[in-house]
């Protein structure tokens, strides 16, 4: 089976600052892969290169083709999704319009259905399609986010710090609902995220970052089977 997402040599930062090194790495049809690491490690910078927020040196195939070089909205329709840290949600906007935004460059016929699917996976939001996105509560910004990006259809979803600001009760259901998500839809996903715990509890494989490294990858179970990396990142 061949890659949906394949990354070689990945080398990225913010002008004269390089925070990625020649990172190699792939993500699978279908397949929820998590990226661990310290704070600084190059996490969000990961995701930022490959959404095309950034530019950096190497090469990124998507789907078969490479889309290194590309722009974040050629990325997007290409099935590239991406759901940044802070969520990026338009709060003087109705959960419908913020929804609507998602699926900016999809044909008017599917927006409905795809509104459907998303609250099928998320009956909050069907419930509150027409209140301001602003006076929710950050669970269900967050959780608006996530199927904001699902309207855009994508094969993979990038998502950086899901939980972040997020009491426990909240974060639970929130990957529970990404990991219902990916079994119902098949859309492949890449968390950075610092609950390792949580993360890993969904996830098919991992890649540790340090120093904008990989310093380790393997299987959720081998990963979590690992007393450097439980010391260093699962606080067990």
């Amino acid at each position: 089976m061949s890659a949906l997402l394949a990354v070689r040599g990945l080398t990225a930062g913010y002008g004269s600052l390089i925070v990625l090194r020649d990172l190699d790495f792939h993500v699978d049809p279908g397949e929820v892969v998590v990226i661990l690491g310290a704070n600084g490690a190059g996490k969000t910078t990961t995701l930022r290169a490959l959404s095309g927020e950034i530019s950096g040196e190497g090469t990124i195939e998507f789907d078969g083709r490479r889309v290194d070089g590309s722009r974040t909205d050629q990325r997007a329709r290409l099935g590239i999704g991406h759901v940044p840290e802070g969520r990026g949600t338009f709060v003087d906007l109705t959960v419908e319009e913020n929804l609507r935004i998602g699926a900016y460059h999809r044909p008017a016929a599917q927006v409905r259905s795809a509104m459907d699917r998303a609250f099928g996976l998320f009956p909050t939001l069907g419930e509150r399609r027409a209140q301001l996105a602003g006076s929710m509560s950050g669970g269900e910004q967050q959780m608006l986010a996530v199927a904001r990006a699902l309207m855009g259809d994508p094969k993979l979803l990038l998502l950086d710090e899901p939980s972040m600001g997020l009491a426990p009760m909240v974060t639970a259901e929130l990957f529970r609902t990404l990991a219902e998500t990916n079994e119902r839809t098949g859309t492949a996903m890449l968390i950075v995220e610092q609950n390792a715990q949580i993360a890993l509890s969904i996830a098919d494989r991992a890649y540790v970052l340090g120093h904008g490294q990989i310093v380790s990858a393997g299987t959720a179970a081998e990963i979590r089977a690992d007393d450097s990396i439980r010391r260093a990142y699962l606080g067990v």
